[in-house]
């Protein structure tokens, strides 16, 4: 007998489903929306479609449980689900089928300039350490699970300032800081040359292709920055490429939440995670849960947000 003991997903395969993918105009619209979160007016601009026929489409895919959408005021922001994110098979089966798409190339170019037209909104908004989710608490319990010396550390998402690299530089032989905004890379490079700090080299970097060699730290840290990514799977596996057997992976961000202003004001894709689903994320990967914490907000004053502190460490 055939071995079916397939890992449960939340997208069940079914007839409405593969009718939903296998239209071609539905299809690039998944394609669109795995590169970010677009309204209908972006969709039907960049596949030069009617607005009606734009709305069809995404409601058939929503309807499948393939797209989630949010309000901000009359605009509606179509993205992947979770669920999707979270069904493996399914989700490289409709990556793969992206490449048979002719115009590909050319709707990846046109979704970049939509988003480009949006960056200047949002690009002086990055979270911050001492925002929503970054509160004392938050960063004292981190820092307490990492008390021991580093020989090489890695500050995935370091952000303005590298607040969190600097405090690194002092019990590490050495620090990777890396961000994908040059901007952010440029200005902790001054930061640095003013403080003559020179065990930390920062550098530009996308958290899914860092550029460094495999089993090259023994630690990684990703701080309020998962909740940014596309694909949390493909960063969470790069930092566990990245890291030496027997090394430690610090992971700190935001508990799920329903605060979907943070998707215009912060540029989050996710809302957060359940603990479980940072569990399901990292089951496939080479590394073992050693800690796992919900730290809550402070205080109501603060309106700050429940954290989740986990540590892994790579097997060996």
């Amino acid at each position: 007998m055939a071995n079916t003991n397939y890992t449960r997903e939340p997208i069940v395969p079914s007839m409405d489903l593969f009718g939903a993918v296998s239209d071609e105009m539905r299809l690039k619209i998944l394609l669109l929306l795995d590169q970010a979160e677009f309204t209908v007016n972006e969709i039907k601009d960049i596949l030069d479609i009617h607005q009606s026929n734009a709305s069809r489409h995404l409601a058939k895919l929503s309807s499948c449980n393939l797209l989630k959408d949010r309000r901000d005021g009359i605009k509606a922001y179509y993205r992947l689900s979770e669920e999707l994110y979270l069904s493996d098979r399914m989700l490289s089966m409709i990556r793969e089928a992206y490449e048979e798409l002719p115009d590909k190339d050319v709707l990846k170019c046109r979704a970049a300039q939509a988003l480009e037209e949006r960056s200047d909104k949002t690009k002086n908004q990055i979270h911050k350490l001492d925002q929503a989710g970054g509160s004392l608490k938050a960063q004292i319990s981190l820092f307490s699970k990492l008390m021991q010396p580093f020989e090489q550390a890695v500050d995935v998402g370091c952000g303005e300032g590298g607040d969190l690299s600097l405090m690194l530089c002092n019990r590490c032989r050495h620090v990777t800081s890396l961000d994908c905004d040059p901007k952010v890379i440029s200005g902790f490079q001054k930061i640095l040359k003013q403080k003559n700090i020179q065990n930390v080299s920062p550098k530009v970097a996308d958290m899914v292709k860092t550029g460094l060699p495999g089993d090259f730290a023994d630690l990684v840290l990703m701080s309020q920055v998962l909740h940014h990514a596309m694909d949390p799977r493909l960063a969470l596996k790069e930092a566990v490429r990245i890291l030496k057997p027997g090394g430690t992976l610090a992971l700190l961000d935001l508990a799920q939440h329903k605060e979907e202003s943070f998707r215009t004001t912060h540029g989050h894709i996710w809302l957060g995670f359940d603990r479980s689903q940072l569990e399901f994320f990292v089951k496939e990967l080479n590394c073992s849960i050693i800690e796992s914490e919900i730290i809550p907000s402070e205080n109501e004053v603060d309106k700050k947000l429940p954290v989740i502190c986990m540590i892994l460490t790579k097997n060996r």
